[in-house]
């Protein structure tokens, strides 16, 4: 048993916290020269080149101005930054939800004196997706406690040592260069080669998400220019450069939105002078079916079904609670294992991880499913689980007197007590003698 306050420190603090605690005096390394000893960690891919050279041809900015990029990443960062953190923990056998706790009103409510939980995790998801890393800094008092939770939004490094240790420099808002310890920042990764670094969906995407851009900026020019085809224009005699370019001017003009001109009107050539088209119509081009192929292509790699996006195509009454329920189990339930993991390991002490768990409700994205509640409730009253109190504290009622009591259903039996049983009705039924 720990005797004073500092065994109980160096029992539930990892080695680096109480290297930061007491110094330096139990490290044989300076800072400064594990620093010179450690290397900037830049994986390579399967082709030896590195993560920078599979970059998106778009910026993140252009990529969101895609309506289903933007629906993907909105939908994924809402449904878990909507989600509350239950806390529990394991006595008696069994695990039990902590109701009030220091660590539950930080993360649920008060994470950061300008940002409230939802905006964090939405903003701190979005990033993991658009640039396969998200950061949140742990923010500790003296005893290694965190009491707050810092969004990094600024470009970070990773740096590993010869011990295989990760320490993360970046440079802060006031222009302060950050040097912070593996166990100090949770670290969220998109899908990853190495463990270390996430890599963007985007970059994953980048040909179906560069066609689409395509695709939009061809519609674009084909509806701005007064649904014209391009084309030449040729002439029967010489014509000079001037003369060239003032024809160009005034064709375009008569027909682009942008410069005056009226779509669908009329222009008037010069004698001599015809006009050729050489672009494909729309039509022939299929670009109908190329914009909607890529919105199922976009929605497969970020693993959102396109009726979330709004495409119908496909959905039918029938089908729409199973694009939900997959949406739940195959892309929430997924990251929010990741984050929790995460969250777990960087805010526990050691001595704690074993007896807490740190969990996402993800139980909150079905409240608006008022049937799949009842049914939920119903079943679970049913086999005794919830009793009639617990159920109403769920929806937010008040207890009631009374509602304790927890109830099974008496009809089913095991099967070789059937013959007992029936034998004690029937004489149960004959009259006394």
């Amino acid at each position: 048993m720990p005797e004073t306050i500092k065994d109980i420190i160096f029992i539930d603090m990892p080695e680096n916290r109480i290297k930061k605690m007491f110094g330096n005096i139990f490290t044989r390394n300076s800072v400064a020269k594990q620093q010179l000893l450690s290397v900037n960690v830049a994986p390579t891919n399967g082709f030896g080149m590195a993560y920078g050279s599979l970059s998106s041809t778009l910026s993140t900015s252009q990529s969101m101005r895609l309506s289903t990029v933007y629906r993907c990443v909105e939908v994924i960062s809402d449904a878990i930054a909507s989600q509350l953190w239950n806390i529990s923990e394991f006595k008696n056998g069994v695990w039990i939800k902590q109701e009030i706790s220091d660590l539950s009103y930080m993360l649920n409510y008060a994470p950061h004196v300008s940002m409230g939980r939802y905006m964090m995790m939405k903003t701190l998801v979005a990033r993991t997706l658009l640039q396969g890393n998200g950061y949140l800094r742990i923010i500790r008092n003296k005893l290694g406690d965190p009491i707050s939770l810092e969004l990094v939004s600024n470009n970070v490094t990773i740096y590993q040592r010869e011990d295989k240790s990760l320490y993360y420099s970046y440079t802060d808002t006031q222009g302060i260069e950050m040097v912070v310890e593996d166990e100090d920042m949770i670290h969220i990764l998109n899908f990853t080669y190495d463990g270390i670094n996430g890599v963007s969906t985007l970059t994953h995407a980048d040909n179906s998400v560069t066609l689409s851009d395509s695709a939009e900026k061809t519609a674009y020019g084909f509806f701005q220019s007064g649904s014209n085809m391009s084309g030449i224009i040729n002439s029967e005699g010489k014509i000079t450069k001037e003369g060239a370019a003032a024809i160009k001017k005034s064709w375009s003009e008569a027909f682009n939105t942008a410069t005056g001109g009226t779509p669908g009107g009329i222009a008037v050539m010069e004698g001599g002078l015809k006009f050729t088209p050489v672009t494909v119509n729309p039509k022939d081009a299929q670009m109908l079916e190329t914009r909607q192929f890529n919105v199922v292509e976009i929605c497969r790699f970020f693993g959102v079904s396109p009726s979330k996006v709004f495409d119908s195509a496909n959905l039918t009454y029938s089908n729409i609670e199973s694009f939900q329920l997959g949406f739940l189990t195959d892309t929430i339930s997924p990251f929010d294992s990741k984050i929790e993991n995460e969250f777990i390991r960087k805010l526990l002490r050691p001595s704690l991880r074993k007896t807490t768990r740190l969990n996402l409700d993800i139980n909150i994205l079905l409240r608006a499913n008022m049937d799949a509640k009842a049914n939920y409730y119903t079943k679970m009253f049913q086999l005794g689980v919830y009793n009639t109190n617990e159920i109403r504290r769920e929806i937010g009622q008040p207890i009631i007197d009374g509602g304790d009591t927890s109830y099974v259903q008496t009809n089913l039996y095991p099967i070789d007590m059937i013959r007992d049983i029936l034998t004690a009705n029937i004489q149960s039924k004959q009259p006394k003698q």
